[in-house]
């Protein structure tokens, strides 16, 4: 058996480090999805929505700007959103500026994310004015905190409910809105995809969620057992069928922790139906 000479092997790790470092954080992919469920096709047929999670943002600048050019050209119909705009404790304002240019034709709906908490100084700032309880014009996107959305889409109504970071009881959305009471479909907004268990298999529901980052580093789901991660041992990425219930769990486009990604680029998903 050949090895590597010592000079060529410290090459090679140079090489992967660098462009997991500098290269593929910023190559962002666009990745169109499609569901393979005639219930869910029929009740959003025409419709696209783009799906953006885990945007860990520090700065505004041209990476930003060439998603943001990315998501006009898609024309989308929904946007939705999934937690973890800025860095943990970091600075609100990139992210509201981003969350300011975006706009689709039936509105932009998100849920927050563990690190939006982070500042509890801060965090009320995505949705309300400072030291006021009006409702921020700083951006027209409509957080979901425990709470839903009705919207009119093939004249049906779509219910968009909003699972808040750290609440996963289906009771928060009360009485009136529990799951099973009626079967139409929802589309549920999640942080964390651990919300999927919350809900019975035969609720009519396709839910998007983040939080995972497709664990950043393609290694083996065994290694996130070892290290306690659940959520990247259930859900670490892709589509999810269970019964009726359908999740997609994107990679995002951030990267927390430290900035580095090795086959698991960055993404905007992309859904047509």
């Amino acid at each position: 058996m050949k090895y590597l000479p010592g000079s060529l092997f410290i090459g090679l790790i140079a090489v992967i480090l660098v462009y997991g470092r500098f290269i593929e954080p910023e190559k962002f992919q666009t990745k169109i999805i499609q569901i393979k469920s005639d219930s869910i096709n029929s009740a959003l047929k025409g419709i696209k929505i783009v799906h953006l999670s885990d945007l860990h943002l520090s700065k505004f600048g041209k990476a930003e700007e060439k998603i943001l050019n990315t998501i006009e050209r898609c024309n989308p119909d929904l946007i939705f959103l999934t937690g973890d705009y800025i860095k943990w404790k970091g600075d609100i304002k990139p992210a509201l500026k981003f969350l300011s240019r975006l706009k689709a034709r039936l509105g932009v709906f998100a849920v927050m994310g563990d690190y939006d908490y982070s500042n509890s100084r801060t965090s009320c700032l995505f949705c309300h004015e400072k030291g006021k309880t009006q409702l921020t014009q700083q951006h027209n996107v409509i957080m979901l905190r425990n709470s839903s959305k009705k919207i009119t889409i093939n004249s049906q109504t779509i219910d968009i409910k909003g699972v808040d970071e750290g609440y996963d009881d289906l009771n928060r959305f009360g009485e009136d809105n529990k799951m099973g009471k009626n079967n139409s479909l929802k589309l549920i907004l999640s942080h964390s995809p651990l919300s999927f268990d919350e809900f019975s298999k035969n609720d009519n529901i396709l839910m998007f969620a983040g939080d995972t980052h497709g664990g950043q580093v393609k290694i083996p789901l065994w290694i996130f057992k070892l290290l306690g991660y659940e959520k990247n041992v259930k859900y670490n990425y892709g589509l999810f069928h269970n019964g009726n219930k359908i999740m997609y769990v994107t990679q995002g486009i951030g990267t927390s922790h430290f900035k580095f990604r090795l086959f698991c680029p960055p993404e905007i998903a992309v859904f047509e139906f």
